[in-house]
């Protein structure tokens, strides 16, 4: 790569405003909407079906967990939609760790083993942000280094790295996808990459 190229790829992208990304947070925003209104939809008329038609489910229990499933869900969403209209912020890669784990498998007695994946992130504001991935799913915490600065996307819940001049890949801010950094757009979804 070339000495212009790499220093092509220090500074935040301007990629972040442009129409078709802007777009694609309005189509993410409408998605997430609607999988709340399916599920609180779904939840209650499946659990409405499993009682009239199976006898190991009471019809009033089955109304009840249909419904609390379904509110639930509903609520879950919401919540998500409301993350994806705060602000974005700037912050430093500060510590990376990682920590054996174990969590009780339900059903028997016995317990699953994972690898948790922790990167601490500053803000500009003093706040303190974690990025904590498992096992195989260690995207950022390989990606990112102590040091590095970022700008966090939520409305893709997604990060870009300021300085992107020593790197081979660049991840995808829309879906996240692993891409070379010689492309400009990202070879799943098509948008463009934020370099």
């Amino acid at each position: 790569m070339s000495i212009e190229k790499k220093s092509g790829l220090v500074g935040w992208s301007v990629h972040s405003g442009a129409p078709e990304i802007l777009e694609a947070a309005e189509k993410n925003r409408k998605s997430t909407m609607g999988c709340a209104w399916v599920l609180l939809i779904v939840f209650p008329l499946g659990f409405l079906l499993a009682g009239l038609f199976m006898d190991e489910m009471p019809l009033n229990e089955a109304l009840v967990i249909g419904a609390i499933l379904g509110i639930t869900m509903f609520v879950i969403n919401l919540v998500r939609i409301k993350d994806l209209k705060k602000p974005m912020w700037e912050g430093v890669v500060t510590a990376k760790f990682h920590k054996e784990r174990r969590e009780h498998k339900r059903g028997d007695d016995s317990f699953r083993h994972y690898t948790e994946f922790t990167v601490v992130i500053k803000t500009e504001m003093g706040k303190t942000q974690r990025i904590v991935e498992r096992d195989s799913h260690r995207e950022m915490y390989d990606y990112l280094a102590v040091g590095d600065r970022v700008r966090y996307y939520p409305a893709f819940d997604s990060y870009e790295k300021y300085d992107k001049s020593n790197d081979d890949v660049i991840y995808c801010n829309v879906c996240r996808m692993m891409n070379s950094i010689e492309s400009n757009r990202c070879k799943r979804c098509n948008n463009l990459l934020f370099k």
